[in-house]
């Protein structure tokens, strides 16, 4: 390792190695350093996507990497109501992340890249044409440092706790996605199951303030299981950091907030981001500018910004309704009309989707729960303000 590089990419996980993948591909001299022992461990990640996306930014899932194709999804409202929407046209899986991680990795190799494991990869120093780069206790020097390990600190509020666990169980449906949504168990979110396979699925619970296990725990106790691996960890769902670059660092997939904030889903959002810092990377070394990078942040907020300000403004108002709201809004929403539009739309925009499928009656029926929701919530702030004068 004691060459200089084009680029060294802490974190050998979707983001850090689509971009190793595509620069490499570019000609650029590539360093991937994972901390952990093998690529693709722990799987933290579901891997529900579209296939719609990656047909757009390459590095399409092959093989054994596809474990399920996904027909419809099942949405249940605290109080039991449901309805389906059918996926059958929107190209819906189920991926194998480790798999698919081992799927880049080769391909990134294969282009040149050289990926390490089991050593850590951070940022030491930053001069006018160069970073010095620890890896692993040794310095490296790079032209930029690629930043693909996670939400940086400044990210943290995103953070909600998370669980999730491989299931089998008979009551699995093999290729429906259920989420049901409950503000008092999965405050802010909800749980989910997502079959992988013939009556096995990976069925996780999330929500503010909560402990995420004992939730998941208390979902799964009246459907007979058998629990074949577990995992814990936090999910991101707080928007795109405001900068993408800085200086010669490169920030990617969840390290940029490049996640959806409604579902945290990010395979997707995270890959484009990859390819598109790749591509403008290429540029900035043959052009000896590294202002040109500015551009990676550019084309990816015009592809998804205005969706993840849609996302984020309905997280901030999801995160606010009460059991009899995400009722109302599940029986606004589950008309017949409704549902077979949302079916024909794009799995990655479900948020912009969703708007522009309800129609005037239809907003106006959820427009109507979520105003009588904030109404609530200003009551409870004032009632909370004139608590200690009431006491005095």
């Amino acid at each position: 390792m004691g060459q200089t590089f084009d680029a060294v990419v802490a974190g050998g996980s979707v983001a850090g190695l689509a971009f190793a993948a595509e620069a490499s591909a570019r000609g650029l001299s590539v360093l991937v350093a994972e901390e952990h022992d093998q690529i693709g461990e722990p799987e933290k990640c579901d891997g529900l996507v579209s296939l719609r996306g990656f047909r757009r930014y390459g590095h399409v899932p092959r093989g054994e990497v596809v474990q399920n194709t996904i027909s419809s999804a099942l949405i249940h409202s605290p109080l039991g109501k449901k309805f389906a929407v059918g996926a059958g046209t929107l190209d819906v899986v189920v991926l194998r992340r480790s798999a698919y991680d081992l799927q880049l990795a080769d391909e990134a190799r294969k282009a040149g890249a050289e990926i390490v494991t089991g050593k850590r990869a951070a940022a030491a120093s930053e001069g006018p044409d160069a970073v010095s780069v620890d890896v692993g206790g040794e310095t490296v020097t790079a032209r930029y440092f690629v930043d693909a390990t996670g939400p940086s600190p400044r990210l943290r509020r995103g953070i909600i706790p998370a669980a999730k666990y491989e299931v089998e169980g008979e009551w699995i449906r093999d290729k429906v996605v259920e989420v049901y949504l409950d503000a008092e168990r999965f405050p802010g979110f909800f749980a989910w199951v997502i079959p992988f396979g013939h009556k096995v699925a990976k069925v996780g619970a999330a929500g503010y303030g909560i402990n995420a296990a004992r939730a998941l725990d208390a979902f799964l106790a009246d459907k007979p299981h058998r629990v074949i691996r577990r995992v814990s960890a936090p999910i991101y769902v707080g928007g795109p950091a405001d900068r993408f670059v800085k200086g010669r660092r490169v920030l990617v997939g969840e390290s940029a907030g490049q996640v959806k904030p409604t579902t945290a889903g990010g395979i997707m959002t995270s890959m484009a981001g990859a390819v598109m810092a790749a591509r403008w990377m290429k540029e900035s070394v043959v052009q000896g500018s590294p202002a040109l990078l500015a551009n990676y942040q550019r084309d990816w907020e015009a592809r998804f910004s205005r969706e993840m300000r849609t996302m984020q403004r309905m997280r901030g108002m999801f995160s606010r309704l009460s059991n009899p709201d995400l009722d109302a809004i599940v029986m606004a929403v589950a008309t017949p009309r409704i549902v077979m539009r949302l079916s024909q739309t794009d799995f990655d925009f479900h948020a912009s989707a969703l708007l522009g499928v309800l129609g005037l009656q239809g907003f106006l029926r959820v427009a109507k729960v979520v105003a009588s929701s904030e109404i609530r919530a200003l009551v409870g702030e004032s009632q909370t303000a004139v608590a200690p004068q009431q006491s005095i």
